[in-house]
């Protein structure tokens, strides 16, 4: 015997501490702990110096200051810093310190909007002193959680959070509530029983993990790991090493920026090449190279990128949503496929009865009285045989598993107290429910009667095995034959596979004894069965049908069971076949590839586990998807931190917080919906102001160029480019972050995330519309210089005003890429009216103010000059407009590009 446990420890010792494996006793045995006084407080002390405190330390997040100065990073920004470095080298003071305000003004909007998030969540979190009941020194005491080691002997009861990891050693009714680590909404009944071969954490019924909580019962457990090392603590050691990947609209910025880069060196060095050839000295052509790389920079784009991805967060946050990082707010404009939760996302997570079904025809439906008394004994006995009670003060909520207070709310909204009935039916002996016999018992007397009566509540195919009699469409108790019995369980089955939970209620009446045994539970009389579901949330199916008329695909990955997800699924608008469901011992069984091959075709995938979820997400990032994960739990927290944008919901664990994108305060599903929207909308108005801010800056590099060919001055001064660039165009940047979305926003599939930001079409927008306003300002500049042989001063400010007035008509073509500017509404965005009325104030005053006038070397215009400008404006503004006919009929003939994936577009839903 010696031998045979001396063997069994060291298997213990080999198996990296699987504790459900191995009898409890010897657990206690490998942990140097003795059952009846726990540890000594001294061995507490030498452990907890030795394993250090049960905490988990807080993912470490980034200051808002260095994510600030990560700005400091994309090539644009860069890109300033050296336009800001040359205009300082060569003299130029007045330039380079607007170019430096653009930037300070983009770092201070990137700081606030961070220190405001942060500020948010801070809100969001709730600090509480946890307790534990520890058995130390021979008895049982209350200490911080935070004191607990592996050995100590712990005690928890109904309505306790648990403190650690911990194996069991005695259980009395004891269910827990694992859905935060496990994702399954289902209570689990526990056992201090030996269990055989390895199983999921949903399935270790002997043990106990930190963060879950205690419906019902009580037990003693024996601490196995505290802190880190607990089940809670690896996910969140995962998430210290796990990185959120870039969102797809910094790695589009970065890569146009390199593009802008490099055209940037390239036109300089042509430009120099061709000055020089020209005749003129090196110092002429460095400024006029100088001038160049002003011209071609887009000063405020990255301010005004900032500002849209503000507005568009402050947009989600108007709709409940919390984003904590800007380009966040992008990213999921760009998604292509959700990945949800189901319990407490999709659903409610937690049980609520829809009605009482005696199966014979006959219901009884939420907040209706009882009409009978086969109807009162039914209702009576769902709350007599439970062990769940009202808790509080006023009785505000109750005590117990989740499926007994649902029934045990039922009984009370029907106007049945259990307390008037316990005063009634006074309690002689109970049987707790276990999932050994899967029944509670309560053996009661009434004043009326001479005999005692039974209530029992359970499984029902359980009871209907105890029960002899069941009822007829009369709900008159008749002998149960072979036949109705088979009927009665044929209907359970259908019941069960509608996702529905049921439990049973059955009575016997005229029972003599006193005492109660599990022999007793016989003869019973079949009632019916207490229908319960966890309810899908009210607005969920239809955030579902919008999301997927987006054409964005939705895959419920869950740790609950298939029928029940298959359920869920089925009532939120999600068909689900066969060949669209794939279990975690499935996902066991592949490789990453093999996953990679199949993860399209499915929707639904159950009895996951936290690592498998992170698999999910990378093996529809390899086929190119944009993923969005929802979730509330532990469990649900590397995936959130792997995905590229995480979404947790505001009641959820703190962990799952700290590792996601977006926060919905309302823990509404549809709110998703709204912050897809808000996302494209955010990502067409980036859109629309790249176009806008290019095409303005190809304009004026074309001018210079146009310029050196025909051999004439400069039309313009660097101030000058730098006052178009920041102040008359930057206000209609900043009107254009506002614009309202499009028509067909939510109705048009996903683009293909690998699609440049600035794509061919855009570039036909940009090309087009620079290519109209270079014509026709050197048109007017060679009349003015060769034709009229008019000042330089008087040329230069009429370009610069032209360019000027020009801009701030155009951006209300800019409000779409595809609808003209009748269709599209003159009045719908009054930011647009504002600000180019303000702009043009600013125009006038670098006109006429003479401080300004010897700062851009301008001169005052007279009123005919003013009709000649406002004219040719127009018409430049008309042309650019008409450039949509022809992109809608080029895109009649040729369909514009759509995301290539297979799962973007194509989705198993209604």
């Amino acid at each position: 015997m010696v031998t045979h446990l001396r063997n069994i420890d060291e298997a213990l010792s080999r198996t990296d501490q699987i504790y459900y494996l191995h009898p409890a006793r010897l657990v206690s045995r490998r942990l140097r702990v003795r059952t009846d006084t726990g540890l000594s407080s001294a061995e507490a002390s030498r452990r907890a110096a030795q394993g250090g405190l049960n905490i988990i330390p807080r993912v470490k997040q980034p200051s808002s200051l260095f994510l600030m100065l990560e700005r400091g990073r994309d090539v644009l920004v860069l890109l300033l810093i050296a336009a800001a470095a040359v205009s300082v080298a060569v003299g130029q003071y007045a330039d380079a310190l607007i170019i430096t305000a653009a930037l300070m003004l983009d770092f201070i909007l990137s700081y606030v909007q961070l220190v405001r998030t942060k500020r948010t969540l801070n809100r969001l979190r709730k600090h509480i002193q946890r307790t534990a009941t520890v058995l130390r020194d021979g008895a049982f005491k209350k200490l911080p959680a935070e004191q607990l080691v592996v050995g100590d002997i712990i005690e928890v009861r109904a309505g306790e959070r648990i403190p650690a990891d911990a194996r069991l050693l005695s259980t009395h009714g004891l269910r827990v509530h694992e859905a935060a680590l496990t994702g399954e909404s289902d209570d689990v009944a526990k056992s201090p029983e030996i269990i055989r071969g390895r199983k999921p954490l949903g399935n270790r019924r002997n043990m106990l993990y930190l963060g879950t909580t205690a419906l019902v019962g009580t037990g003693q457990a024996v601490v196995t790991a505290t802190g880190t090392k607990t089940e809670f603590g690896k996910i969140a050691q995962l998430l210290k090493i796990e990185k959120s990947p870039r969102s797809p609209l910094a790695l589009k910025l970065q890569q146009s920026g390199r593009v802008i880069a490099a055209a940037v060196i390239g036109l300089v060095i042509l430009l120099t090449v061709m000055d020089v050839l020209l005749g003129n000295s090196i110092a002429v052509s460095l400024r006029t190279a100088i001038t160049l790389i002003v011209s071609a920079i887009p000063e405020d784009l990255t301010v005004i990128l900032t500002i849209a991805l503000t507005v568009g967060t402050i947009r989600i946050l108007r709709q409940r949503g919390v984003v904590r990082q800007l380009a966040s707010a992008e990213t999921l404009g760009a998604a292509t496929v959700i990945c949800t939760d189901k319990t407490g996302t999709l659903t409610r997570g937690e049980m609520t009865a829809e009605f009482f079904d005696f199966l014979q025809g006959s219901r009884v439906a939420p907040d209706q009285p009882p009409r009978d008394p086969v109807q009162v004994l039914a209702l009576a006995g769902l709350a007599l045989a439970s062990d769940a009670r009202r808790v509080g003060d006023q009785g505000q909520g109750y005590v117990g598993s989740a499926t007994e207070q649902a029934a045990l709310a039922f009984v009370e909204h029907s106007g049945m107290s259990q307390q008037r009935l316990n005063d009634q039916w006074r309690l002689r002996e109970a049987i707790s429910f276990d999932p050994t016999w899967k029944y509670s018992a309560s053996l009661r007397d009434h004043p009326t009667r001479g005999t005692r009566t039974l209530f029992v509540s359970g499984a029902p195919e359980i009871l209907l095995e105890h029960s002899s009699h069941a009822l007829t469409r009369e709900l008159t108790p008749r002998a149960l034959t072979a036949k109705r019995r088979a009927v009665l369980l044929r209907k359970l089955n259908q019941r069960a596979a509608g996702g529905q939970r049921l439990l049973g209620v059955a009575v016997r009446h005229h029972i003599r004894k006193s005492q109660l045994t599990h022999d007793d539970i016989h003869g019973l009389t079949f009632l019916g069965v207490l229908t319960m579901k966890d309810p899908v949330r009210e607005d969920v199916p239809a955030a579902i049908r919008e999301t997927l008329q987006a054409g964005v695909a939705i895959k419920i990955v869950t740790g609950d069971y298939a029928v029940t997800a298959r359920a869920v699924a089925r009532d939120v608008g999600l068909t689900v076949t066969d060949d669209a469901m794939c279990s975690g011992a499935s996902l066991q069984d592949m490789n990453d590839d093999e996953l990679t091959d199949i993860v399209d075709d499915i929707v639904l995938f159950t009895r996951v586990t936290p690592i498998d979820k992170q698999r999910i997400i990378r093996a529809l990032q390899r086929r190119g998807h944009v993923v969005a994960m929802t979730g509330d739990g532990v469990n649900d927290a590397v995936a959130l931190k792997s995905a590229d944008i995480g979404v947790a919901m505001g009641s959820g664990k703190d962990i799952a917080k700290d590792a996601s994108d977006l926060i919905l305060l309302d823990d509404n599903f549809a709110t998703i919906v709204a912050a897809i929207r808000e996302g494209r909308v955010l990502r067409d108005n980036v859109r629309k102001v790249i176009a806008f801010l290019l095409s303005t800056n190809a304009a004026e590099v074309a001018i210079f160029l146009a310029s050196l060919v025909l051999r004439l001055p400069p039309p313009l001064l660097p101030a000058q480019i730098l006052w178009i660039n920041l102040v008359t165009d930057g206000t209609s940047d900043m009107a254009l972050t506002l614009e309202p979305k499009e028509r067909e926003v939510m109705t048009r599939p996903p683009e293909d995330p690998r699609a440049p930001i600035i794509s061919r079409q855009l570039l036909y927008h940009i090309g087009l519309t620079s290519l109209i306003f270079t014509a026709v300002s050197m048109g007017l500049y060679w009349y003015l210089i060769r034709v009229q042989q008019l000042d330089l001063a008087y040329a230069r400010t009429m370009i610069f005003t032209f360019l000027a007035i020009t801009s701030l008509l155009s951006v209300w073509s800019f409000r779409s890429l595809t609808d003209s500017i009748i269709r599209r509404g003159l009045l719908k965005n009054r930011w647009i009216l504002l600000s180019a009325s303000f702009s043009f104030g600013l125009q006038l005053l670098a006109i006429y103010l003479p401080v300004l006038q010897r700062f851009f070397d301008t001169v005052s215009l007279g009123p005919r000059d003013w009709v000649l400008l406002l004219v040719l404006a127009g018409l430049t503004v008309a042309l650019i407009d008409l450039r949509k006919m022809i992109i809608r009929r080029q895109a009649k003939r040729v369909p514009a590009a759509v995301a290539g994936t297979k799962g973007a577009l194509t989705v198993r839903g209604a």
